[in-house]
């Protein structure tokens, strides 16, 4: 019989032999649940101060992104710093390269805009009358047959008053040789108001209040001289014209035997261009 107060002898073998069955269950228990093991993030963080970084600049395509370190709470900054040095300097690569691509195609256009800021009237199509060269001329007519062309001169003519700069008025409709001089310079047949300076076409009257709207016309007269008289001329009254001094404004002359001829100094309605202001 044996006793109850006996103390139990443990076999250290077979104690053993159990630890070692249940190790290799758990270890099978592992690794079916492989799958569902969830990565350690803060192995595969890397530290920067490890590693041999630099704030120098390096072309972008040579950055290694993994030295960037993942943003921190608790940090007076979310953002690393070498990826803001990265980032701003990519930045500036690529104006760069921007402004080397468009600067081909700027050149032209600044040299231009610097051409026509010295002198604005290089803008405009060169094509000179007589005498137009230095000077501003002006093609208009006082005939009220067609109201409209009849303003526009008007309007024009104002506007060179206003600007007191010397001006010659050229009326086709008191001196048809205006008026071929106005048709051979442009090459057709156009209606006034026809607006010329420095030997330069600057157009009708829709182009030269257009203009003047955009402040652009003052600064045509660079070098005109000034028109310092007080009031109209004294010869012609502001008309342009006087009679001819030799037909008295008939346009023919009498002869000693009686006979009649054209004035040669005077146009077809007995009128010679003013001497004094034109």
């Amino acid at each position: 019989m044996i006793k109850e107060n006996q103390p139990e002898i443990i076999d250290v073998e077979e104690l053993m032999t159990d630890l070692e069955s249940d190790e290799d269950e758990d270890g099978e228990e592992e690794d079916d649940d492989k799958e569902n093991i969830r990565p350690n993030i803060e192995t595969e963080n890397v530290d920067c101060s490890r590693q041999n970084c630099s704030t120098t600049a390096v072309p972008l395509s040579e950055i290694d992104v993994s030295s960037f370190r993942r943003p921190d709470l608790n940090s007076c900054t979310l953002f690393d710093p070498k990826l803001l040095a990265a980032f701003e300097q990519a930045v500036k690569e690529h104006m760069k390269m921007n402004e080397e691509i468009h600067h081909v195609e700027k050149k032209p256009r600044i040299e231009e805009e610097e051409e026509e800021e010295s002198d604005p009237l290089l803008a405009f199509e060169e094509k000179c009358p007589a005498g137009g060269d230095g000077s501003v001329i002006l093609y208009t007519t006082t005939l009220k047959g067609i109201r409209k062309t009849f303003e526009d001169c008007k309007s024009v003519r104002f506007l060179l008053e206003s600007f007191k700069v010397i001006f010659y008025e050229r009326d086709i409709s008191m001196h048809s040789e205006y008026k071929e001089e106005l048709w051979r310079v442009l090459g057709g047949k156009v209606m006034p108001p026809r607006l010329f300076i420095n030997g330069r076409y600057i157009g009708g009257a829709d182009e030269v209040l257009t203009l003047h709207e955009q402040g652009k016309l003052k600064v045509l007269f660079n070098g005109i001289p000034l028109d310092n008289c007080n009031g109209a001329c004294e010869g012609c009254g502001g008309v342009r014209f006087v009679l001819c001094f030799v037909c008295n404004g008939s346009h023919k002359i009498i002869g000693d035997d009686g006979m009649s001829s054209e004035c040669m100094k005077c146009n077809e309605n007995g009128l010679i261009v003013c001497p004094l202001c034109c």
